[in-house]
């Protein structure tokens, strides 16, 4: 089950139905309904001015008098299947002030009460666009990367099929499904940068995109600290004798440690074309650990929250010398307060 607006959801009855059908919640479960029955469910309602007051002056919040349908009764209601828009009719018939609030507040009062008792969800299936929208009730979690700064930042990048790009991100794995995405089937190489070469910190929208083998065959996620360490491989390469069978447990873990030696051998070998950061942590001890793996001509973009954290990485490339065209940019699109 996966919680959405505090209900908890089953999801077995979508699986194999078409992307786009919509669903009506109905006891925890999902239960597919035709598009133009939920597209008349969920439309705004039109009240008519004939059965409505002139303003909400003579109203008063009386609590349970306004309203005769408790809310044992509604629960009742709805543990014996009855439908929402049944239960929305009986709420108005049993309110005493709907007929006196204006147009505008009776349809306020339907709409809100639709979303509560109505509860319609679509299925799609995942892409960058939509993983960026779905953060937007979090939008800590991905550092506030709007989709247009997402757009921006892939564009000055250069990303593209066939390239190598070393990505240093604390955004859930939004950029490297990004990446992912955008040179799936390249002979290219991705780096995914991480503390200690932990792979959890950009799982979830690589998860959600869920790539094939193929688009992620030429991944690799190693630990930032060993990059530029020449005995972090001979050190990691000493086999520690084990006398106890090794279990399926232990022979994934060497597997993954393997694949991480492979790409930190890899990422000393190649010249990078194109290098992102989007870290929580000091972007520019970072961009100073890997600037100088970027090959001429290549592309870098670096994005914070703050300003400061961006002019210390400026100044730090004016007086490093080497790259040209380096600016201070912001996308056009900004939330007001």
């Amino acid at each position: 089950p996966i919680f959405i607006d505090k209900n908890k959801i089953y999801l077995d009855h979508i699986i194999n139905e078409s992307d786009g059908s919509y669903f009506e919640l109905k006891e925890r479960h999902l239960c597919k309904i035709d598009t133009s029955q939920a597209k008349n469910l969920v439309q705004p309602e039109d009240t008519s001015s004939d059965n409505a007051g002139q303003d909400n002056r003579n109203l008063c919040d009386e609590g349970t008098v306004n309203q005769v349908l408790q809310q044992e009764e509604i629960e009742q209601l709805k543990s014996e299947g009855v439908s929402g828009q049944s239960i929305i009719s009986q709420l108005v018939s049993k309110s005493a002030t709907f007929d006196k609030k204006t147009v505008f507040s009776q349809q306020k009062y339907l709409n809100k009460k639709k979303k509560k008792y109505i509860q319609i969800y679509r299925a799609w299936k995942p892409s960058i666009r939509l993983l960026c929208q779905a953060y937007t009730h979090d939008l800590q979690k991905i550092m506030y990367l709007r989709r247009d700064t997402l757009a921006m930042l892939l564009s000055l990048s250069n990303v593209n099929h066939g390239s190598n790009i070393a990505i240093v991100e604390s955004c859930q794995g939004l950029i490297l499904a990004s990446a992912i995405q955008r040179c799936a089937g390249g002979d290219g190489l991705i780096f995914n940068l991480t503390p200690a070469g932990e792979h959890n910190s950009t799982s979830p929208c690589c998860d959600f995109m869920d790539f094939s083998s193929e688009s992620t065959a030429n991944v690799y996620t190693i630990p930032i600290e060993n990059i530029g360490d020449t005995n972090a491989v001979e050190r990691a390469n000493q086999v520690k004798p084990k006398h106890e069978e090794p279990t399926e447990k232990s022979l994934q873990a060497l597997a993954r440690r393997q694949r991480r030696f492979d790409g930190l051998q890899l990422f000393e070998k190649t010249k990078l074309n194109s290098l992102i950061i989007a870290s929580k942590y000091d972007s520019l001890s970072i961009l100073q650990h890997l600037v100088d793996y970027l090959a001429i001509s290549s592309h870098f973009v670096v994005y914070s929250q703050s300003i400061q954290t961006l002019l210390e990485c400026y100044q730090f490339l004016k007086k490093h010398g080497g790259t040209i065209h380096v600016e201070v940019a912001d996308s056009w699109l900004r939330e007001y307060q």
